[in-house]
């Protein structure tokens, strides 16, 4: 698997510790990837 940005690493642990369940952090992961892309 590709290395992490720090960014992305330091968006899933905060999702993480705000307990947000892992679909939820997929689905927001992403939509941050795709607004970078736009």
């Amino acid at each position: 698997m590709a290395e992490l940005s720090p960014l992305r690493r330091r968006m899933i642990e905060d999702m993480t510790i705000r307990n947000l369940s892992p679909a939820t952090q997929r689905s927001y992961v992403h939509a941050v990837a795709k607004f970078s892309r736009h």
